[in-house]
């Protein structure tokens, strides 16, 4: 199943190539064209970005305190995972997935985030940027991570309750 963005990248290499390899016709005047090759993510990075945007989704549901929307997500999520590279985190998200109470979820989002960042911190690009950010008083005071596209905090372990509780620790690129 691939995503529009997926789609698009490699219609654009097929005109690319088709449109390099035709031949022309010499008119007599000098071109000086340089052409910037394009290369389409692999099937793992692919999965590593369906992956980190289901977790965003998921991430957000927590933030809004909304454990039907937890399940979805951790549901959808579990769709684009790949099960042999993804073991850890396919079970956090299962456990989420079958949770019916945000408090449940929540335990299971900092085990998955914990995987999910363990993943990514291996991956060398600089396409996208995640960041790392820290709740201390998650968890009765243990304190808890989770990853999050943007540097303003929205808490996953709290919601509305303490919204804006926590710091940005790491900023990872992808």
């Amino acid at each position: 199943m691939f995503s529009n963005n997926t789609k698009l990248l490699c219609l654009a290499c097929l005109i690319t190539f088709f449109a390099c390899n035709s031949p022309t016709q010499e008119t007599g005047t000098a071109s000086n064209t340089n052409v910037a090759a394009v290369e389409a993510p692999s099937s793992e990075e692919q999965s590593l970005t369906d992956v980190v945007d289901g977790y965003l989704l998921l991430k957000d549901a927590l933030v809004a305190s909304n454990a039907q929307e937890a399940q979805a997500k951790a549901t959808s999520m579990l769709e684009v995972i790949d099960a042999t590279n993804m073991m850890e985190i396919q079970q956090s998200a299962k456990h989420i997935a079958a949770a019916l109470d945000i408090d449940t979820q929540r335990a299971y989002f900092d085990s998955l985030s914990v995987h999910l960042y363990d993943f990514v911190e291996t991956r060398n690009g600089k396409e996208r940027t995640l960041y790392k950010q820290y709740c201390p008083m998650a968890f009765s005071n243990r304190g808890a991570y989770w990853l999050s596209s943007a540097k303003e905090i929205r808490n996953p372990y709290f919601g509305d309750e303490m919204l804006q509780c926590g710091k940005v620790e790491e900023t990872l690129t992808y």
